[in-house]
């Protein structure tokens, strides 16, 4: 389980996240949506451990990891996976050694084992035959695949998704979505996607959850969020020009 205790971030005098609490429960996907800038990647990159909050906590699987030594915290990492947003290849290297980097860093295994590991990964992702290209051979649909090959290749029990279907056409987006989808059943890993894709949000989502002015506003089930009274979520879930949260932002009110 992961477990968000009060947790708060502030840059000087922005506040992004402002007491922010939630569970995800083992083998759930979770879905966090909110306008740019509310802070969603700040919240994923602090559940992973990437940024610390300025107070809170955060427990995965009953450890504080805001609170752990050097050490527990990387080998608590070992157990979750991060899909950045432009995927976050290293350009320098070979696809076959972007995907063996965390295998090669996180793990013991033998240089055989390596490469039987990540063409399973890669044939996982439907990626085949790609190993010796350089991610500038590489659409943006495949670049995604292969900062999804990375990384699963170390079977991890947590996946974290930064943007997973942005700046891909419907068609490939659609083919991501499906992608994670997989994963979570081949893997059974729990998953917290971060996405302004509602179509794949409903498609991938157990629950849904809205971040606005720092703090979680909504919180439920795909019907819940289809059939909401909260007008913050209706106006984002319905693509509306005209709402609070454009409102807010044009009078200043907005806190993020």
């Amino acid at each position: 389980m992961i477990k968000i205790e009060n947790v708060c971030k502030s840059f000087g005098d922005k506040h992004v996240l402002c007491g922010v609490n939630f569970e995800v429960r083992d083998g759930e996907t979770v879905v966090i949506i909110g306008s740019s800038g509310v802070g969603k990647s700040i919240l994923l990159k602090t559940i992973v451990g990437l940024i610390k909050p300025d107070c809170g906590s955060v427990k995965i699987d009953d450890i504080d990891i805001t609170k752990s030594s050097s050490f527990d915290l990387h080998e608590t990492q070992k157990k979750m996976g991060y899909v950045f947003q432009e995927a976050a290849l290293f350009d320098s290297l070979s696809i076959f050694e972007n995907v063996a980097f965390g295998l090669r860093t996180l793990t013991s295994h033998t240089e055989k084992e390596i490469e039987q590991k990540v063409a399973q990964c890669l044939s996982m992702v439907d990626l085949e035959k790609v190993e010796h290209l350089k991610p500038s051979d590489l659409s943006g649909g495949m670049k995604k695949r292969v900062g999804l090959a990375r990384a699963i290749a170390y079977q991890p029990h947590y996946i974290l998704y930064d943007e997973p279907t942005t700046g891909l056409d419907p068609i490939m987006a659609d083919v991501i979505s499906d992608l994670i989808i997989n994963l979570k059943e081949y893997l059974h890993v729990t998953s917290i996607v971060v996405t302004h894709d509602m179509k794949s949000a409903y498609k991938i989502a157990d629950r849904i959850m809205m971040l606005y002015n720092g703090g979680i506003i909504f919180n439920g089930a795909l019907e819940e969020a289809r059939n909401t009274k909260n007008e913050y979520v209706r106006q984002f879930v319905e693509g509306s020009g005209r709402g609070p949260i454009l409102t807010d932002r044009t009078f200043g009110m907005d806190k993020i």
